[in-house]
């Protein structure tokens, strides 16, 4: 029984898919198995007898190792978040598990465990960022609320003031050019509700085909970029049926399209794409499951500098020139997208482009 154990236990590690390693009380390599092989990038053949510092990023200062080796040899068991480097320089990140295993009272040889981590470090990253957003949606929806009601005040005493003035008077005209400018701040305040999802007064959501969404918007995205840049329609699914308000889905789309104009320098074009994702997950986020459907537009500009990648759905942020535009039209169509439960994420292609994909729940049948 105690030979059949033995071998079920060898198998067991050897058809795992977390990586196990085996080492001699001096910390020598005597076993690992092929999860250990396929991550590391190292055959058994060509660690054995060596230590696992041959994994060693640079990422870690020296007390960092003393203080593992320290650990273990008093017959405790280490366990910590680490970076390594695979055979071809590849930086990877691990949570490793040392067991010393102690025979007759003594330590005999140390059993190594280590399980990739770095999909988990991208999701913390994509959490963190999507809870800082959701905290800038709740502060620009409270000054957006509180500059509304300053406006509304403002703009109503105006009204009031300028009924008493004479027409033609300088002083009407200030007065009128004051209204003037403070309607016209209503726009900026219209477009922070969106991003913070408090518009009031939205049209009724209907079923709509999003593949039809587009087709007619297509003569005004092509009259608002111009001759120079060419639109292209490439339609996937028959049928990409989503509950919308189409009107802001819309505006989204516009909005997408004018910052693809704004970034192609002189002749380009812009590819609208339409599809159907079953499973949401194994595209983006691993925690949002569900059937979206997607509308994504590539432009063949210069793409997006990376810095800007993580900040570009924030309100007032903006890569154009000062005057060129308010850094509100991305934050606008996030904060449509997540109106719908739907998201918008940003990325560059190659040889050279942006692409920007929104996502928006399929309706249900």
């Amino acid at each position: 029984m105690k030979e059949d154990l033995s071998k079920i236990l060898c198998s067991a590690i050897s058809q795992a898919d977390i990586s196990y390693f085996i080492t001699d009380k001096d910390g020598k390599i005597i076993f690992v198995n092929p999860a250990f092989e396929k991550s590391t990038g190292y055959s058994f053949q060509e660690i054995e007898g060596k230590t696992p510092g041959i994994l060693r990023s640079g990422k870690h200062n020296k007390e960092f190792y003393q203080n593992l080796w320290e650990t273990i040899k008093k017959g405790e068991k280490f366990k910590s978040r680490i970076i390594n480097k695979k055979k071809d320089a590849t930086i990877y990140t691990v949570f490793l598990s040392i067991q010393p295993v102690i025979i007759d009272g003594e330590i005999k040889y140390y059993l190594g465990r280590e399980e990739n981590i770095d999909s988990l470090i991208q999701l913390e990253g994509k959490l963190i960022e999507s809870q800082k957003m959701e905290s800038l949606a709740t502060m620009t929806g409270e000054l957006a609320h509180n500059f509304n009601n300053l406006l509304t005040v403002v703009i109503g005493s105006m009204e009031l003031i300028s009924e008493d003035l004479k027409e033609n008077s300088p002083t009407k005209k200030l007065a009128a050019e004051l209204l003037r400018s403070a309607k016209e701040q209503t726009k900026t305040i219209k477009q922070l509700m969106v991003f913070a999802r408090k518009q009031s007064g939205s049209a009724e959501r209907k079923v709509c085909d999003l593949n039809e969404t587009v087709k007619d918007l297509l003569p005004l995205i092509e009259s608002q970029v111009g001759a120079k840049i060419k639109v292209f329609f490439e339609p996937q699914e028959k049928n990409c049926n989503s509950e919308i308000d189409e009107s802001q889905i819309k505006q989204a789309l516009l909005n997408l399209t004018s910052n693809a104009k704004d970034a192609i320098d002189g002749n380009g074009e812009i590819k609208i794409k339409t599809y159907f994702l079953k499973n949401f997950s194994e595209e983006k986020e691993p925690y949002h499951i569900g059937e979206y459907c997607v509308i994504e537009i590539q432009d063949n500009g210069p793409g997006i500098p990376e810095k800007d990648l993580d900040h570009i759905f924030e309100p007032f942020y903006t890569t154009k020139p000062k005057g060129k535009g308010t850094g509100l039209g991305l934050s606008s169509v996030y904060g449509i997208l997540k109106n719908h439960g739907g998201y918008v994420y940003a990325s560059n292609i190659k040889p050279k482009g942006a692409s920007f994909k929104i996502y928006i729940p399929r309706a249900i049948k």
